[in-house]
């Protein structure tokens, strides 16, 4: 092979090959319930088949979902010692089942999702959320804590500053509601930033005994 065929033919499956490379988010986020404080530390890493995210708490817990490359929930793994709780959850089709054990008794439920997407995670999938471009959105979320199954409802509205690690970050702000319940009883919202759409913060009301509560971004590093 003549030598500059050659270097081209390495160059592209030097490209090719980068593109399946590796890439890995670390984020730390604060979340504030009432007058406490649970700190996530959440990695995010591409792989040919989309991504895999992976979560532990300061509380002990320990979350990681497989997620498609429109960052839509394949597999979650759930593990909290404290309560108890060893489940699996895997989507088929439009069935997601979940199974193991939960709080310490055997557990199985199958949930139907349609043709929506599934964001268990939610922080972690936003950001396809945003890159997508559209302006009303519905997907599903499974409770970590109770295993419901709830259908939310994403609606794009201003642009604006927020502060965020201490600087005055662009971003854009979403209305996160419930499908069929309306704004005056449940409305949160989360900000997303406008360079990326990386998650920032999310701020949730009062509601059915649950204080107020935020999550915030407050470190952030790839490799």
């Amino acid at each position: 092979m003549h030598k500059t065929a050659f270097t081209l033919t390495l160059s592209l499956i030097l490209s090719a090959l980068s593109l399946h490379a590796q890439t890995t988010l670390e984020t730390t986020l604060d979340w504030k319930v009432g007058p406490d404080t649970v700190i996530f530390n959440e990695t995010v890493s591409a792989i040919p088949t989309g991504y895999i995210a992976i979560l532990n708490t300061s509380v002990g817990e320990f979350d990681r979902q497989v997620m498609d490359t429109q960052r839509s929930v394949l597999e979650w793994q759930r593990k909290d010692a404290t309560e108890g709780t060893d489940i699996q959850a895997v989507r088929q089709g439009s069935k997601v089942t979940v199974k193991g054990t939960y709080k310490g008794k055997p557990y199985q439920k199958t949930h139907d999702f349609g043709n929506q997407a599934w964001y268990q995670l939610q922080e972690a999938s936003y950001e396809e959320l945003y890159k997508s471009g559209v302006t009303n959105a519905k997907f599903w979320s499974i409770d970590r804590k109770r295993l419901s199954a709830t259908e939310f409802k994403a609606e794009k509205m201003v642009e604006e500053n927020i502060l965020i690690m201490g600087k005055q970050i662009p971003a854009v702000k979403y209305a996160l509601g419930v499908s069929g319940v309306p704004a005056f009883l449940f409305q949160a919202y989360f900000w997303l930033r406008k360079a990326d759409g990386r998650f920032l913060k999310l701020e949730a009301p009062a509601v059915l005994g649950v204080p107020k509560s935020a999550i915030e971004l407050t470190s952030e590093k790839s490799f």
